[in-house]
């Protein structure tokens, strides 16, 4: 094998600046892949635990939106039928004054 990669012509101290050379690099390949492997488990761990909390903030989150819905719905009388026309044409109204906030919606014609 050492013929084929012409090992055989160098000197004694060529080969062993070689062996000593190729050390350093199966050295340096394997503490990067042991490193790369530790900081991949490392982010991997921490984002699991990142999802973990997120999910349970959501779901509380959501939890406290439905509680909030139902108490201003027992705490709030529904809205009489001039109060909800009112409400309607404020709405346009705004959408209106503001149509790159509120998009207004175009009548589609018949032909």
């Amino acid at each position: 094998m050492s013929s084929m990669f012409g090992l055989s012509r160098l000197t004694r101290e060529q080969r062993r600046l070689w062996k000593i050379g190729g050390g350093v690099i199966l050295a340096g390949t394997a503490f990067k892949f042991t490193y790369f492997q530790f900081s991949r488990n490392l982010i991997v761990d921490d984002m699991e635990d990142r999802h973990l909390r997120a999910t349970a903030k959501l779901k509380e989150s959501r939890e406290f939106a439905k509680w909030a819905q139902k108490d201003r719905e027992q705490k709030l009388p529904p809205l009489t039928e001039e109060q909800r026309k009112q409400l309607h044409r404020y709405l346009e109204l705004v959408a209106e004054q503001q149509p790159q906030v509120y998009p207004q919606r175009t009548p589609q014609r018949k032909p």
